[in-house]
């Protein structure tokens, strides 16, 4: 029987092990060394592919897709849908109609400039919830908009007015707010909350230029100013530490967290909610509303409707995130699923919690001897040590010369070319 208090590591009963579905660091889990007492019961995720998503290059959306795509992130459990802009098209307008029609589980958010032509779109529309948006670089709005700290806010206090006016649940979405300073961020928060109030605030990194650590003691410092009020999160890739600053924004305690599916966006992207709904239920125990079981399918989806492929090394849901071609990684799942410890040992989490099926072994010139054995056994072919050597080598060369991997389908012919030899 497999001993689970192996030198007094357990892997019994704890949060980082479950035989067959996942295996992180325990070391998440000591108190020490992350103080989750500020993480809310729960955490919304807000999608944002329908608006800023649109915006990476190369991807545009027919109102078909807009509808199918909201369909099927309602279906995978985002808690909000970030549609779009009323006021950017009639296409846009359109299918604004047809998706209030549709009766989603998610909710259906209008994102709106602080402008009261956007409002009054929303307001024809009788959608009920919005993001009212604006920049908040004080240097931005001069030199870029004109506008001086007054004029900002009395702009902001109109749409949020017009917005309550008209029973719309309306955030506030302050951009470029990480290229500010905290002292002028609290004076125009403090001015535009003096004067009306949001259903939350929107803290805004919008070049991804901050770390965690950073972020960690914006977000608590500014729920410090506003007592009881829900602040939420949407940045972006910069620097690689989208997902790690979503991490150090829900240790701190927002709300809502604002990603994108395939981490489609602007320059580097939003972040990816695959990526967030599994370091929210593996790496902080704090799942959220998503059914990580439909994953891989949506993902997929995506990539279909929205022609855009994200790197196959994308963690999560990237093509190679399973896919196995090292002997030596072979050889320990095989040893492990041997053991008793199961065959999910070779990667954070199991393809099942996500709704792929299996890992992949591939053939290539990174093989081992016991690779070629796994595939000498799904052919139901013999051959001694000495042969699979031979065969070995012999997918090496042909690894080298494809410049990849080798498919099954020629490995049957090598394989029966060389015995017949």
């Amino acid at each position: 029987m497999l001993d689970l208090n192996y030198e007094g590591f357990p892997l019994e009963n704890v949060p980082y092990y479950e035989t067959g579905k996942y295996w992180v660091s325990p070391m998440n889990f000591i108190p020490e060394a992350m103080d989750t007492s500020d993480i809310q019961d729960q955490v919304l995720v807000h999608d944002v592919s329908l608006r800023d998503g649109e915006q990476t290059p190369g991807v545009a959306f027919t109102t078909r897709d807009r509808l199918e795509l909201a369909r099927v992130l309602s279906e995978l459990g985002v808690d909000r849908i970030e549609f779009g802009m009323p006021i950017a098209s009639k296409d846009s307008y359109e299918a604004f109609e047809e998706v209030l029609k549709m009766n989603l589980q998610a909710e259906i958010v209008s994102f709106c400039r602080a402008h009261p032509d956007d409002l009054d779109l929303t307001i024809k529309l009788g959608c009920k919830t919005a993001i009212i948006e604006h920049i908040v670089n004080p240097y931005m709005l001069k030199h870029v908009y004109h506008l001086d700290h007054q004029a900002t806010v009395d702009r902001c206090v109109g749409a949020l007015k017009l917005a309550r006016e008209n029973d719309i649940k309306a955030s506030f979405m302050g951009w470029d707010a990480s290229r500010t300073s905290l002292d002028y961020l609290k004076r125009l928060y403090t001015d535009i909350l003096d004067q009306t109030e949001v259903e939350s605030l929107v803290f805004v990194d919008t070049f991804g230029v901050m770390n965690p650590w950073s972020l960690h003691h914006t977000i608590k410092t500014i729920r410090s100013w506003f007592p009881g009020l829900k602040v939420e999160i949407h940045n972006h890739n910069g620097f690689g530490l989208g997902n790690a600053n979503v991490m150090a924004a829900v240790l701190a305690g927002v709300s809502c967290v604002h990603g994108a599916i395939l981490g489609l966006g602007e320059r580097d992207g939003n972040i990816p909610i695959d990526e967030i709904a599994m370091m929210m239920a593996l790496q902080l125990k704090k799942p959220t509303n998503i059914d990580l079981s439909q994953l891989y399918r949506v993902t997929k989806l995506a990539e279909q409707i929205t022609r855009f492929k994200p790197s196959g090394t994308k963690p999560v849901t990237g093509d190679y995130y399973f896919q196995m071609e090292a002997g030596i990684s072979i050889h320990a799942i095989e040893m492990a699923r041997k053991a008793g410890l199961g065959d999910r040992v070779w990667a954070a989490f199991s393809p099942e919690m996500i709704g792929k099926k299996g890992y992949e072994y591939l053939l290539g010139k990174a093989n081992g001897t016991g690779s070629i054995k796994i595939f000498m056994e799904k052919l139901g072919i013999d051959a001694s040590d000495d042969q699979m050597k031979e065969i070995l080598q012999i997918v090496k060369d042909r690894s080298n010369l494809v410049k990849g991997n080798v498919s099954e389908v020629e490995f049957e012919y090598l394989v029966r070319k060389y015995l017949e030899s």
